[in-house]
């Protein structure tokens, strides 16, 4: 797992577009032990504190122990089925705040919709790979911790660039923090080989993610307000 890196060159250039099958099976992603291991140490710290304050200091008990049920359903990695056809899937949990048509430079050089979507406490924090395929960008921006759902916060917040490729596709996924979101975490690295739906990373605590369309290829599946499911949501449509 990689914390911060420098900008990187993509693994393979623009030429050659072809035709691309996204999501070809509808398995269910299950995990055996279904919550992010970087839950466990925090666990283990309230999990302590709520045992003492059981016997010490009882009324406050009942918010430690709430607390960890949180702390550990925040981590939480739920089971979910795979959309079908030539479609991107959402790559986090949360409510479409924004969709908007932007120029990507940093690894699509070309017109995109841009997708944001809040993730507030109550959802798990997990990042998804909207799509099959490579790893071919990865950048860690350092900044502020301005709240997710401030006009600001997508320009001046720490971030993480995760760009995946397949066949001339290529989708970016951005991981943004929050005022409470401060950690934020990748599990890959250039040159993973990525599936539709598994694990790119996590952030800790209320957050931001978005994730940017080639516009000449995809349309939006969603409106802003839409409560999304990270995999199982379509948030993108292929053009015919």
């Amino acid at each position: 797992m990689t914390d911060s890196v420098n900008n990187f060159i993509p693994i393979s250039s623009l030429q050659g577009y072809t035709s691309v099958v996204l999501n070809t099976k509808m398995p269910t992603k299950k995990n055996p032990l279904p919550i992010d291991p970087r839950a466990w140490k925090g666990a283990a710290i309230i999990l302590g504190a709520a045992l003492l304050s059981t016997y010490f200091f009882q009324e406050l008990s009942l918010i430690v122990w709430v607390l960890l049920f949180c702390h550990l359903a925040f981590f939480r990695e739920p089971s979910f089925k795979l959309p079908a056809g030539e479609v991107l899937s959402s790559p986090s949990y949360g409510q479409v705040s924004d969709i908007e048509k932007v120029f990507e430079d940093r690894f699509l050089h070309e017109e995109a919709y841009r997708i944001g979507i809040f993730m507030s406490v109550l959802v798990p924090h997990i990042t998804l790979s909207p799509m099959r395929g490579k790893i071919g960008y990865l950048e860690h921006v350092p900044g502020k911790f301005l709240h997710a759902m401030s006009q600001q916060a997508p320009l001046k917040n720490e971030c993480n660039w995760i760009g995946i490729e397949d066949a001339g596709t290529r989708v970016m996924v951005r991981q943004i923090t929050g005022a409470i979101a401060r950690r934020i975490f990748w599990d890959v690295e250039i040159g993973s080989e990525v599936e539709a739906g598994e694990k790119l990373g996590v952030i800790c605590y209320g957050s931001r993610v978005e994730c940017y369309l080639p516009a000449r290829l995809f349309k939006p599946a969603v409106k802003v307000g839409d409560n999304i499911k990270a995999g199982s949501t379509v948030i993108g449509d292929r053009l015919l």
